[in-house]
């Protein structure tokens, strides 16, 4: 009875101190919903051992609750040591759920008799990894395991607790003594030993850092307890694990009765190692909190996203609105929000149009492909419908640009048919007009510096060139040879004037007189006239081989000249140049 008044007076400090404190902004949810109570049948011990009126038997508490400020095996005075940093509600009764979880930072687990559901195991995890913070205080008593599984971690699965003949107790047994070798971490700041009551050992986990463990001396004891059985395990032994899960942090220690009022209530540096596990576990914030975070990442990558649609990198920006639409969705399930939803639907409404984005950019690229196959009408097709797809998402310049080449295109195809038909022996109109054609189309493409297209375009043009200059070598050549050719007759013409007569007396009938031969010069002009005539040359050609022919040269230069150009030609024989070069130099 006494221990219970000395309890009674030190839960009224605490209390008192606490108050100064409460509502901090952490909020933990400790879940009693199925409280372990002392076993019946010490119950009955004590009732018929200890002589006390009926009533106070009935309200007596024989569970370990964060309630029980009364009874040595209580967690009250943890809980007002809680309450200096968080507001604290206890769970009496109903399973566990996320959407009841979500509403709170910390889940604390120290009392339980019954396993727990898949269904909350994975609502537990759920609620870890969306930022909650779990504190499962493990005991030899518990199913400790049925929550602690879901974090790939073991506690020890035998009846056994910890003993140690070496370690400094606290209360003169060996099960209940100081643990020393702890690692420095927020969680153990200040604390230089924890008291630890009949504690267990975890067995096994795939992360986290173990921050305190008992003594190589240290042996699990599973029988005649107090003694080590040749077949116990030693130690030393695993016993407070901390790790982090997804967006939120687990804490695991074996030793639950180490914080029951008549521990704790001696034992301070337990009391700072718990608080000290609350506000570390607390930091983060649970899914009420975490939710505001990640709509913050989420509105972050939905930026980018935005920021490549404008820059019209449509495949890249899909990939990220899908990012942001599923960080939205994150935060959705961590936390129902307005927020959430309100960025999924701007999300998914670039989507669409990054969808269209796509289908026209894939059309536009095919197109010049189909140019090159010499596919007019195809590529032309595909360009409208490309500008088409443009129009829909306002891509303005782009739509500008599909118009372009489709101008582009329907040049080059008239081009192409221009030249088809510019082939000519003397006219050089048609390979004109195909170069004109080819020379609007390639300032099209230059535009937007399509390069392959730009040098197909100079390969026509350069072939029109190439057909131009050669029509004019051609109608020169038939201008000189014709002109050649009449000189050789003014020549033979000469050559026979020049001839001796024979003295043969003949009579001969009166003949008129003939006209005058006419002049070899004019002739030459009058052959020039027909070929002007007849288009074989350019009037600017006629000038220039007219102003030669009338140019003033003695007539014996022209036929010599014109000699010496049939004999390098091979037209006459050497005989005949010599010939015919002696009669005009007798002129």
């Amino acid at each position: 009875m006494r221990k219970m008044v000395v309890f009674a007076v030190a839960a009224v400090l605490l209390a008192s101190s606490a108050s100064i404190v409460r509502g901090k902004d952490i909020k933990v949810l400790v879940d009693e919903s199925r409280l372990f109570e002392i076993d019946p049948l010490i119950q009955d011990f004590l009732i018929s051992t200890i002589d006390l009126p009926d009533f106070f038997w009935d309200v007596y508490d024989w569970g370990y609750s964060f309630n029980n400020i009364f009874e040595p095996w209580g967690f009250a005075f943890a809980k007002l040591e809680l309450e200096q940093v968080a507001t604290v509600f206890i769970k009496k009764e109903g399973e566990l759920s996320y959407s009841t979880l979500r509403e709170y930072d910390i889940l604390v687990i120290a009392s339980f008799e019954e396993d727990y559901t898949s269904e909350e195991m994975d609502a537990i995890r759920k609620f870890v990894e969306n930022g909650g913070g779990l504190l499962l205080l493990g005991d030899f008593e518990y199913p400790n395991n049925s929550i602690a599984q879901a974090f790939d971690v073991l506690f020890y699965s035998e009846t056994a607790v910890i003993a140690d003949n070496k370690a400094v107790t606290f209360a003169g047994d060996n099960h209940q003594f100081y643990v020393i070798d702890i690692e420095e971490h927020p969680i153990t700041k200040g604390v230089d030993r924890i008291a630890l009551n009949f504690g267990i050992p975890l067995s096994s986990y795939e992360s986290g850092k173990v921050l305190a463990r008992t003594s190589g001396s240290s042996w699990a004891d599973k029988e005649d307890l107090g003694s080590k059985d040749a077949d116990e395990e030693e130690g030393p032994f695993d016993i407070l694990l901390a790790m982090e899960v997804g967006r939120g942090r687990a804490v695991f220690f074996g030793g639950a009765t180490s914080f029951w009022n008549t521990i704790v209530l001696g034992e301070e540096e337990n009391l700072d190692l718990l608080r000290n596990a609350v506000e570390w576990l607390g930091e983060l914030g649970g899914p009420y909190k975490q939710y505001k975070i990640m709509n913050e990442e989420a509105q972050n990558v939905l930026s980018e996203a935005v920021s490549l649609y404008e820059d019209h990198q449509f495949p890249e920006a899909k990939t990220k609105f899908e990012e942001a639409v599923g960080a939205f969705e994150e935060s959705k399930e961590a936390y129902p929000n307005a927020e959430a939803d309100e960025g999924i639907e701007e999300a998914h409404g670039f989507l669409a149009t990054c969808e269209i984005g796509i289908k026209a950019d894939e059309t536009f690229d095919n197109a010049p492909d189909l140019f090159d196959s010499q596919e007019y009408e195809r590529a032309v097709d595909e360009f409208e419908k490309a500008k088409v797809l443009y129009e829909e998402i306002q891509y303005r310049g782009r739509a500008k640009e599909c118009t372009t080449k489709i101008e582009a295109v329907l040049l080059f195809q008239r081009g192409e048919d221009a030249l088809s038909r510019a082939p000519s022996t003397f006219s050089t109109a048609g390979y004109e007009k195909a170069k004109s054609i080819f020379e609007q189309s390639m300032s099209k493409w230059e535009e937007y510096n399509d390069s392959d297209q730009v040098a197909t375009c100079e390969e026509k043009i350069t072939l029109c060139s190439n057909g131009i200059a050669r029509i004019k070598r051609n109608r020169m050549l038939v201008i000189v040879g014709g002109a050649a050719a009449v000189v050789m007759v003014v020549v033979v013409v000469v050559v026979r004037k020049r001839r001796p007569k024979l003295a043969v007396v003949e009579v001969t009938p009166e003949i008129p007189p003939a006209e005058a031969p006419a002049k070899p010069g004019d002739i030459i002009l009058e052959a020039l006239k027909v070929q002007y005539a007849k288009g074989a040359i350019t009037k600017e050609e006629y000038k220039q081989l007219k102003s030669i022919v009338e140019k003033p040269k003695p007539e014996e230069d022209i036929v010599m000249k014109a000699l010496e150009k049939r004999y390098a030609q091979g037209k006459i024989t050497k005989e005949e140049y010599e010939k015919l070069k002696s009669a005009v130099e007798k002129k």
